[in-house]
C-alpha cells in the first residue's frame, strides 16, 4: 500500500493506496481506475461507475470533474512531508523516486540532458493511470535509473540530476 496526502478543496486527507483497494478516513473501498482517454477516467467505486475528467489547474494542482461537481486537488509530496521532529524528510537532492508501486512505460530523458524544474522524465503506470514523473528540479540527469518494461516499488530512485 502506498500513502499519499492530498489537499481537497482546501480540505486535508490520508489515501491508502493498493491493488484493487483505497482507504481513506479508515474506509477501505473496492476500486478499479481505467484511462478512457486524454484525461478522462472511468472509476469504479465499491461497484458503483464513475466518470471523472481530470486536468491541470494553472496554480500546479488538478481540477478534477466527476458527476456536476468540481474539486482542487493538491497531492503533497510524501518527501516534503515534515518527520516527527518537524524536518522536512527529502529523498535526497534531486532524486526522482517513484510515489507508488508501478510500471515504467516511457522514459522521456537520457543520461547527461539538461532539464528545467517540472520537466517530465518518465512515465510509470500505476493502477492503470500513466503518471508523468518531474524533474524536482533543473540541472543535468545525471542517471535514469529504469527501462521501459521495468517494474519499481514505492521509493524506488528513478532518476537522478544534479
Amino acid at each position: 500500500m502506498s500513502d499519499l496526502k492530498l489537499v481537497v478543496d482546501g480540505q486535508d486527507f490520508s489515501l491508502r493506496i493498493g491493488p484493487g483497494v483505497c482507504e481513506t478516513d479508515g474506509r477501505q473501498m473496492t476500486t478499479d481506475i481505467a484511462r478512457v482517454g486524454d484525461g478522462e477516467y472511468s472509476v469504479i467505486v465499491d461497484g458503483q461507475q464513475h466518470f471523472v475528467s481530470v486536468s491541470p489547474a494553472t496554480d500546479g494542482s488538478l481540477e478534477a470533474c466527476a458527476e456536476g461537481l468540481t474539486f482542487r486537488i493538491a497531492v503533497v509530496d510524501p518527501r516534503q512531508l515534515p518527520d516527527a521532529a518537524g524536518n522536512a524528510v527529502s529523498g535526497g537532492a534531486g532524486q526522482v523516486r517513484a510515489s507508488m508501486p508501478g510500471k515504467v512505460v516511457a522514459i522521456l530523458v537520457k543520461e547527461g540532458q539538461s532539464v528545467t524544474s517540472g520537466q517530465g522524465l518518465m512515465v510509470v503506470e500505476a493502477m492503470k493511470m500513466q503518471n508523468e514523473m518531474r524533474a524536482p528540479c533543473g540541472g543535468i540527469v545525471l542517471s535514469v535509473s529504469v527501462r521501459p518494461g521495468d517494474s519499481v516499488a514505492s521509493g524506488d530512485i528513478l532518476a537522478t540530476i544534479e
